[in-house]
């Protein structure tokens, strides 16, 4: 399995879907590369190159900003990189989730903490409301999804049942013309959904998992999970050396405001796929304008650049750059590809040499590095 060296600290998860973070399984990078890839038939709506140079490095960095820590030889105590077998298990459960199917059990009665199918028509005093129906709902009974006791009064009830609901919106409900209203939802059951996960056999391996993970057994997948987690530890502790131990100027507004922008633009255009907009967000999240939701991001987005900045003069002292060998490499490792003109059209040519650099940075640092 490939492993992504990005520490998490290096990239802004909304400024960057396709190539940030520390991928922790080849599901990641999978499900990354097929979001992108349909992302990247659409125009763009973020500059994703705005403060950076064409090379990728930080635009207004004279390498005055940092001074760097001795990273010739950072030392990793072996209990930062441990692995337990819990989070070994946890990533295996995760990528299995991918072969999950749904079995529609109908010859049972609904217990709790099923997941049911249902349609509902809800009405309050004898007229439907906005809102109050849907078809083929999953509902979780017990989950607390719904108001009032709704769940609990399916219980006992089988598949194909017509359940009359009865149910008192609560006096706080956030809609002033349901709230403290009984009502009332013809409800029918369609079916109890059970999820079905495969046996994790080394034939399943063999059959599913070996060209697109490269796993040949069990004992395979979970060892190179293992080193894959042991490796991705290592990388963020690495950072968050680098970030403790050197020592930073004041960052100026004019470095962090480009990160800024991406970010709001990044936002602004991963809620315009939801069907919201940006005053729904903030509204929602308690934030008075959009300054504000900048300042609360202000921090984050200045840490991104210092992580930039230690890039950058790592790469100077090192001799290191995103030249189009490296590009090339990048993009065969971590997307099975030797085709990367779609990212660069939708990230710019600029992003994606940021994200190799970054690449290029913390696997020199993590050779350099002494575990024990």
């Amino acid at each position: 399995m490939t492993k992504k060296v990005l520490a998490a600290s290096l990239t802004l998860a909304l400024a960057a879907a396709m190539m940030s973070g520390c991928g922790n399984s080849k599901k990641n990078d999978t499900a990354q590369e097929q979001t992108t890839e349909s992302q990247a038939q659409t125009t763009p709506t973020v500059d994703y190159s705005q403060g950076l140079n064409d090379d990728g490095t930080l635009k207004g960095d004279d390498g005055a900003y940092v001074t760097l820590c001795d990273y010739s030889s950072i030392e990793i105590p072996e209990s930062e990189i441990s692995v337990e077998d819990s989070e070994v298990d946890t990533e295996v459960d995760s990528l299995m989730t991918n072969f999950q199917t749904e079995n529609q059990v109908k010859d049972r009665a609904v217990k709790d903490g099923d997941v049911v199918n249902i349609d509902y028509v809800g009405t309050v005093d004898g007229k439907e409301f906005d809102g109050g129906s849907a078809e083929g709902y999953n509902l979780t009974i017990g989950s607390g999804s719904f108001i009032d006791d709704f769940e609990d009064q399916l219980i006992g009830h089988n598949p194909g049942d017509e359940v009359k609901v009865e149910v008192t919106f609560p006096d706080d409900y956030s809609s002033e013309d349901l709230a403290g209203k009984d009502a009332v939802f013809d409800t029918t059951i369609n079916y109890i959904s059970e999820t079905v996960t495969p046996d994790l056999t080394d034939d399943f391996v063999k059959e599913n998992l070996k060209e697109a993970y490269g796993y040949t057994s069990v004992d395979d997948m979970k060892e190179k999970i293992r080193q894959n987690l042991q490796d991705n530890k290592k990388y963020n502790y690495i950072w968050s050396y680098m970030m403790d131990n050197s020592t930073f100027e004041e960052i100026p507004e004019e470095l962090v405001d480009p990160q800024l922008d991406v970010m709001m633009d990044g936002l602004e255009a991963s809620l315009s796929l939801q069907g919201a907009t940006m005053e729904d967000y903030l509204s929602s999240s308690g934030y008075e304008d959009e300054d504000a939701l900048r300042d609360a991001y202000y921090a984050d987005c200045e840490n991104m650049v210092k992580t930039y900045l230690i890039a950058d003069k790592v790469a100077k002292e090192q001799n290191l750059s995103a030249t189009d060998d490296e590009v090339s490499n990048y993009f065969k490792e971590f997307y099975n590809t030797d085709n990367y003109d779609s990212y660069v059209s939708y990230y710019t040519r600029a992003y994606v040499n940021r994200t190799v650099l970054n690449n290029l940075v913390t696997e020199t640092l993590a050779d350099m590095a002494q575990v024990g």
